[in-house]
């Protein structure tokens, strides 16, 4: 059993203190998210409340004299004066429930955002800290709704009329004086967070009635960055000629607006309404935000100049990869197989040298605008055209090496066979004199190897295909009689896709003889074997301009014989069949500058 191994104290402390850090991070994390949805939650509740604002004060309200949030709240609440008589918004410009969510003395002391009510503006302005608590958020509360009061500061400058037969009665406000030709300052506006636009006749302490804010025709959103530029047009809601906007893009100058704007990508856009003359003050800023959805690139196209690699001419093809984005915002790579990827600069070669049974060519389009993403990946396979193998093989013997008294059917110089036996087995009368006699002496027989050959068809490169079988009997010899090697040449007829070949390979066989231990409960230890001298086996030939290597092994066997691939065993005084498999494996063309 295998011992399992425990923390060390070192690892544990180690194990915790990242799990703390971790921790930590995480927790600031989520902290940093709360406060920021916080923040543009109150922003936007403010701005909603500050045009209700505009709203009032266009109709005619005064909050010049409203010192807190709450008297501007219950002002807004209210209902105009003569109410039946304005032919104008006259009712509550709030919900009724509507209440403030003021901060607590230590909520304060943080730096939280929170609201104030400016007087000197008008209007409810955001701020990070603070020496006195703030609002904190809007709610809703149905016990805030009481009896609609009577507002005794509005006043319109039109009402219908309360006497006689006329629609309006002119006099109950009388109208000011024309403060003459409009004039604002050209001059730009440093780049700074919050921009202050040019500064009209109007916006001055005396102004009566407040602009309304412009109003942009795409509000705030986030949209495909494949729609950008974002065609964005801003409209003067108030009476013509009495204000001029003015629109600055992120926080930056502040330009008089003349026409559709072409708003970039991950925009803030900013604009206001500039009184032209005293009886109007500037309405209040205007923000819309641009984000982006950034968009996925689309997939190159891979082209090859042909379909598959050859076997003996066209073996090398030509890839183009096509970016079908623009080059401004992506490029190209691609890999083959499981190589590093690469930069695409051009066409590119695939050999089948290289990949002889086949390439799989990867691409890819790589983003160099931070608004796309990188698209999916292009898959396209290269095949290598099959080679198909058939033929015959013939096998004979010659060249025996052994003992000085071996005994061998091929003693003779040069000559070969398809069949070869060894040893002697017969005793000598010195033998047999040393042995006890005839009825002692083991009964001799010469050991021998028979080769049958075979036929192949239809094979492919690198699959292995039966070129013959090998009978191998195990007989006793005589002591220094024996053979320790032979070799065995196999001949070759076939066709490789076509082409016709002739050839001739050469092995060694090993031919081991052991030492007989006659144990019965180990027959196999007295097993004579057969080896290929060289454990690999194989040899090369070309052909058509393509070099090929062949591999030879031992197969099957019969119930009496044990193989590997380079080794086949027999039992004492048995005879066993393997078969004879070779492989012919494409090596690549022939290059003369090698």
């Amino acid at each position: 059993m295998k011992a399992q191994r425990g923390f060390s104290l070192v690892e544990l402390v180690i194990t915790v203190g990242v799990v703390g850090i971790l921790a930590a991070l995480g927790i600031a994390t989520f902290s940093n998210l709360v406060g920021s949805t916080k923040k543009e939650k109150l922003s936007l509740d403010i701005a909603t409340l500050n045009r209700s604002i505009t709203a009032y004060i266009g109709a005619g309200g005064d909050l010049s004299k409203a010192k807190s949030p709450e008297e501007v709240l219950t002002a807004l609440k209210k209902e105009m004066k003569s109410a039946s008589r304005v032919p104008t918004l006259s009712g509550s410009k709030v919900d009724e429930r509507l209440t403030f969510a003021l901060q607590t003395a230590q909520e304060a002391s943080s730096n939280s955002w929170r609201a104030y009510w400016d007087s000197g503006q008008q209007k409810f302005v955001l701020q990070q800290g603070g020496n006195t608590p703030g609002i904190k958020g809007l709610v809703l509360d149905p016990s805030a709704v009481k009896a609609i009061e009577e507002d005794e500061n509005t006043k319109s400058s039109m009402l219908y009329a309360e006497k006689g037969g006329w629609i309006w009665d002119y006099e109950e406000v009388p109208p000011g004086t024309p403060p003459g030709p409009s004039t604002f300052d050209p001059t730009e506006v440093p780049n700074t967070a919050v921009p202050t636009p040019p500064t009209g006749p109007g916006g001055g302490p005396s102004a009566s009635t407040a602009l309304l804010v412009p109003k942009f025709s795409i509000g705030s959103g986030a949209f495909p960055i494949t729609q950008f530029n974002l065609p964005v047009s801003i409209t003067n809601p108030n009476p013509a000629g009495s204000s001029t906007l003015y629109y600055s893009v992120d926080f930056g100058t502040w330009k008089s607006y003349s026409g559709p704007l072409s708003v970039p990508p991950g925009s803030v856009v900013t604009a206001q309404a500039i009184a032209n003359s005293d009886l109007y003050t500037n309405s209040g800023l205007a923000n819309e935000s641009y984000s982006v959805v950034p968009a996925e690139l689309i997939p190159p196209i891979i082209s090859p100049n042909r379909p598959v690699m050859g076997i003996f001419t066209d073996r090398v093809i030509s890839v183009t990869l096509t970016d079908q984005n623009s080059s401004s915002i992506s490029r190209l790579q691609y890999r083959i197989g499981g190589d590093p990827w690469q930069d695409y600069k051009g066409p590119f070669s695939v050999s089948r040298d290289n990949f002889p049974t086949g390439a799989l060519v990867q691409a890819r389009a790589i983003p160099l605008d931070p608004y796309y993403l990188s698209s999916t990946t292009t898959l396209r396979t290269l095949g290598v055209e099959a080679a198909s193998i058939s033929g015959n093989a013939a096998g004979s013997f010659s060249n025996p090496k052994g003992e000085s008294g071996m005994v061998s059917s091929l003693n003779a110089a040069g000559t070969s066979s398809d069949y070869f036996s060894w040893g002697r087995d017969k005793w000598t009368g010195q033998e047999l004199g040393s042995l006890g006699g005839m009825a002692k002496a083991p009964i001799l027989s010469k050991s021998w190897l028979d080769y049958n050959s075979s036929t192949f068809s239809e094979v492919g490169a690198g699959e292995r295909f039966q070129i013959g079988s090998l009978t191998y009997y195990n007989g006793t010899i005589a002591g220094g009689s024996g053979a320790d090697k032979i070799s065995f040449a196999t001949d070759l007829q076939f066709a490789l896709s076509g082409v016709n070949a002739s050839t001739t390979f050469n092995f060694d066989f090993e031919l081991i003889n052991v030492a007989n231990q006659l144990d019965p409960a180990n027959p196999w230890a007295d097993a004579d074997f057969v080896r290929l001298a060289d454990p690999v086996a194989s040899q090369r030939l070309t052909f058509n301009g393509v070099e090929f290597e062949f591999q030879l092994e031992f197969g099957e066997t019969t119930s009496s014989g044990i193989s590997y691939f380079d080794e086949f065993h027999v039992l004492e005084s048995k005879s066993a069949t393997t078969k004879l498999y070779g492989t012919l494996i494409e090596v690549g063309s022939i290059s003369f500058n090698k």
